[in-house]
C-alpha cells in the first residue's frame, strides 16, 4: 500500500494541546541553549510533566502508534513507538536527514560548515574527520584532560564552607574547555566562547525575529578568527604565530585536527564550534545536576569519591552518574528529522520533505522503563540503558555523536576533581533516593552546600 493514511492524525484539538504542552515550552526554553529565566519557569510550572502526560495519552489513544501532528509549517510525525525511534536513529542519515529546517535555522548563525548540518558527501567527510579527531581524543587526551582540570580547578569553590559558587565552577570550566579543544595559548580567550554563546542565543529565535546578519557577521568573524589562529598555532609552521614552545600546544583537539587527514570538504575550522558548544553545555547543564544527584544518594555518593583518584578508564561509576543524569534531563531534549526520500513506513510510504520529532525527554521517562523517575547509574554499568532504543543522550545508529564518549571523558574527569576537594551536601531540591525525581530541572538554580575536605 502507497501513502500515508496508515499514520494516525492527531485531532486539532490534540495538535493544539501538543503544540501548547511540547512544542511552546521547547522553544521558550531555548532549542540551541537554554534561556535561564524560561528553564526555571517552565521547570517550576511542571511543563515538562504535563507533556509527558499528554504524549503518553496520545500514544494509548492512537493503539500505540506515532502520530501526526499538525505544527506552524504543516503536519510533523510525532515518534512516539519505540519500534519507530529505532527505525528512524537506525537508519541512514541521508535518508532521515538531521538538517531539518528549524536546525539550519537554529545552528546555522554558528555553525553554518559543520557536520551537523552537512549532507551527502560532504556529511560523509566531515563525520570521518570528526570521529578521527574525537575518537583519538576520548583515549589518548584521558592523562591531558586530567591534569587541565586539576589545574584550572584547583580551589575553584573557595577554601571554606559555604554555597557553591556556581559561577566560579564555569569559569574554570570553560578554560579548561578552550585549553582542551585549541591548545594552552587559548585559556583567556574568552571572547571566543563569549561570541559562540552570543550566535546561540541569535539561533535559539530560530528565524522568527528580525535577522541581524551584521551583528551575526562580526561574532561570527571572532569565533572563526580566533579558531583559526589556534589551529594554525597547532601546526609545527604555526607555532611562532603565538610565540609558545610546542609544549604549550601539547594535548588539544586543534593537535589532532592538524593531524587528521582532510579534504576540500572538510572545513576544519567548521567543526570547532560544535565541539566548544557541546562540551561547554556540559560544563554549565550536566555538572551540576550530577553532582546533587551523587549527593542525595549516599551510596553512589560514596562509590563515586572512591573513583576520584582513579586514572580516567577506572571511573566506571562516575561515567554511569553522568550518563544517568543525561537520561533523566537531557540536553538535547528533542531529536528533529526530516526524509529526504520516499521510504517505506509501515503498510506505507513516508514522502520526502516529511517531518519527524522524536521527543527523547518523553521516552527517556516512559513508565514502562522501572527505573524511568529514579537515580540509577546501575543500569548503565549493566548494559540496560545502553540497549534501550527509549535512552538516547547522544542520540544513536548513525547519527550517534562521535563525542559522547569524549564529552563523559571530561565531565567526570571535572566531577573527580571536585570530589577530590571538596564534600557537598545536597540544599535544594532534594534529589534524594525515596522519592520520583522531576520531569524538568533548573540548573541555574540548583543550591548545594560545599566544604574543603581530604579523602
Amino acid at each position: 500500500m502507497t501513502g500515508t493514511s496508515e499514520v494516525p492524525h492527531a485531532s486539532t484539538l490534540e495538535s493544539l494541546l501538543f503544540a501548547l504542552l511540547y512544542s511552546l515550552p521547547e522553544y521558550a526554553r531555548g532549542i540551541v541553549v537554554r534561556r535561564p529565566l524560561m528553564t526555571r519557569l517552565i521547570a517550576r510550572v511542571g511543563a515538562q510533566a504535563a507533556a509527558q502526560r499528554l504524549c503518553m495519552r496520545l500514544r494509548v489513544r492512537h493503539g500505540g502508534r506515532s502520530i501526526y501532528v499538525r505544527g506552524p509549517r504543516g503536519k510533523v510525525l510525532v515518534l512516539l513507538a519505540q519500534g519507530d525511534v529505532e527505525r528512524v536513529l537506525g537508519g541512514s542519515d541521508s535518508v532521515f536527514s538531521l538538517r531539518t529546517e528549524e536546525k539550519w535555522r537554529g545552528f546555522s548563525p554558528l555553525q553554518p560548515d559543520s557536520l551537523l548540518l552537512s549532507r551527502g558527501e560532504t556529511r560523509k567527510d566531515r563525520r570521518r574527520f570528526n570521529s578521527a579527531v574525537l575518537g583519538r581524543a576520548s583515549g589518548e587526551l584521558a592523562p591531558r584532560i586530567d591534569q587541565v582540570m586539576a589545574e584550572e580547578l584547583d580551589g575553584v569553590l573557595g577554601r571554606g564552607p559555604g554555597p557553591v559558587d556556581w559561577a566560579g565552577l564555569r569559569g574554570g570550566y570553560d578554560r579548561a574547555v578552550l585549553r582542551l579543544v585549541l591548545g594552552d595559548a587559548a585559556r583567556d580567550d574568552v571572547r571566543i566562547l563569549a561570541a559562540v554563546n552570543a550566535l546561540r542565543r541569535e539561533g535559539n529565535w530560530l528565524g522568527l525575529r528580525l535577522p541581524r546578519p551584521g551583528r551575526t557577521r562580526r561574532l561570527r568573524a571572532v569565533v572563526t578568527s580566533g579558531i583559526e589562529r589556534h589551529l594554525a598555532a597547532a601546526t609545527a609552521g604555526g607555532l611562532a604565530v603565538l610565540g609558545r614552545s610546542p609544549t604549550s600546544l601539547s594535548g588539544s583537539l586543534a593537535n589532532f585536527a592538524a593531524e587528521a587527514p582532510t579534504t576540500a570538504r572538510t572545513c576544519p575550522a567548521g567543526q570547532v564550534p560544535h565541539w566548544l558548544m557541546a562540551l561547554e553545555g556540559i560544563g554549565s547543564t550536566v555538572l551540576g545536576p550530577t553532582l546533587a544527584l551523587i549527593a542525595g544518594h549516599p551510596e553512589h555518593y560514596e562509590r563515586a569519591r572512591s573513583e576520584a583518584r582513579a586514572t580516567s578508564s577506572d571511573r566506571r561509576h562516575l561515567r554511569a552518574c553522568l550518563n544517568e543524569s543525561l537520561r533523566l534531563w537531557p540536553l538535547v531534549a528533542t531529536l528533529p528529522r526530516v526524509v529526504t526520500e520516499p521510504t517505506g513506513w509501515h503498510d506505507g510510504t513516508l514522502p520526502a520533505g516529511t517531518d519527524i520529532l522524536i521527543p527523547v525527554a518523553v521516552h527517556s521517562r516512559n513508565p514502562q522503563i522501572g527505573y524511568a523517575d529514579h537515580f540509577t547509574p546501575q543500569a548503565w554499568l549493566d548494559g540496560r540503558a545502553e540497549a534501550d532504543w527509549s535512552i538516547v543522550p547522544f542520540s544513536a545508529g548513525p547519527a550517534h555523536c562521535p563525542g559522547s564518549d569524549l564529552g563523559i571523558t571530561v565531565a567526570a574527569s571535572a566531577l573527580a576533581t571536585l570530589l577530590r576537594q571538596y564534600d557537598f551536601r545536597p540544599v535544594g531540591p532534594r534529589l534524594g533516593p525515596g522519592r520520583l525525581l522531576p520531569k524538568a530541572l533548573d540548573p541555574f538554580t540548583l543550591r548545594l552546600s560545599v566544604e574543603p575536605t581530604v579523602l
